[in-house]
């Protein structure tokens, strides 16, 4: 267990977290040293790691009648950190999908960085304050970005 303020959890093996754990850890730590840990390759492993798992938390149910690719654009790649990384997935059909190919164009933009999405993923940050607090920025159709916060079950379930 990580003490409190620490993000040396970071440092291990992300992906065998339960996320019931991660949600505790996140929880457990410091805004300022998930922000400060959350760069270079324990980034891009957090935010792989994010991505694989999002199709688990989809609620078919919930997601019935909604069909778009969503863009999640992450913000502070590359040595610089003023870079963006982007993840596509397709919510169609009661399904997750995390896409590869970026041809087609997505019908919502969200747009944030590695901590905020750490947190709104791990239920410790409401998706809506986050965007009011501008942490978190969305473009497209807002109709559907409205129900995005319906379509997946976070934090321990």
């Amino acid at each position: 267990m990580a003490e409190r303020g620490s993000a040396r959890w970071l440092e291990h093996d992300f992906a065998a977290l339960e996320v019931g754990e991660l949600a505790r850890l996140v929880d457990r730590t410091s805004e300022r040293e998930l922000r400060h840990r959350l760069i270079g390759g324990v980034r891009e492993i957090a935010l792989r790691e994010i991505f694989r798992r999002m199709p688990e938390y989809l609620r078919p149910a919930r997601a019935e009648g909604f069909d778009a690719i969503v863009a999640w654009q992450i913000t502070g790649a590359g040595g610089s950190g003023s870079g963006i990384d982007e993840f596509r997935i397709r919510v169609s059909d009661g399904a997750c999908q995390v896409l590869t190919d970026h041809s087609e164009p997505p019908a919502i933009s969200v747009r944030t960085d590695p901590a905020t999405l750490l947190k709104i993923v791990t239920g410790n940050e409401d998706p809506v304050l986050a965007v009011l607090k501008q942490r978190l920025s969305v473009r497209g159709d807002l109709a559907l970005a409205a129900r995005l916060t319906k379509l997946f079950a976070v934090g321990p379930r």
